[in-house]
């Protein structure tokens, strides 16, 4: 536990493995894709390295006092800024909300962060996105 937050801490020591460059196409999800190369790749454990690209519109989470909200971003054409977390496609760690945060900017430029939604972020021309691999020891 954190002593100044008093928030459970989870530390793992493992190594990075392989690299995975991939171009997501028109109207594939970013959450689901980026879980399908892993499986397609046999990566059970990955690190979102970033993304490039944009959605066609965004559905991102975030925490609002006990629980989650949604924000809607419209599109088409909404920007990614920023993708990073992590990925893990055992069955027993699949959830309804993956750990991929990111940023993105809608049409006026205004940004929005959070995490994407599976099944809400479909890409609007292409997605290029770097995954590594995560060993742990």
């Amino acid at each position: 536990m954190s002593a100044e937050l008093d928030i459970p801490v989870d530390i793992e020591n493992g190594t990075l493995g392989r690299l995975v460059v991939a171009r997501l196409k028109p109207n594939q999800d970013l959450t689901e894709s980026i879980e399908a190369l892993c499986v397609e790749h046999a990566i059970s454990r990955a690190i979102v390295r970033g993304a490039v690209g944009s959605l066609i519109d965004a559905r991102l989470a975030f925490r609002a006092g006990d629980g989650w909200r949604e924000q809607r971003v419209s599109g088409p054409g909404v920007e990614i800024l920023n993708v990073f977390g992590e990925v893990d496609v055992r069955p027993e760690a699949v959830s309804e909300l993956p750990t991929l945060h990111g940023m993105v900017a809608d049409t006026d430029g205004r940004m929005f962060a959070g995490r994407f939604v599976r099944g809400g972020n479909l890409s609007f021309i292409t997605i290029e996105v770097t995954l590594q691999e995560w060993l742990p020891a």
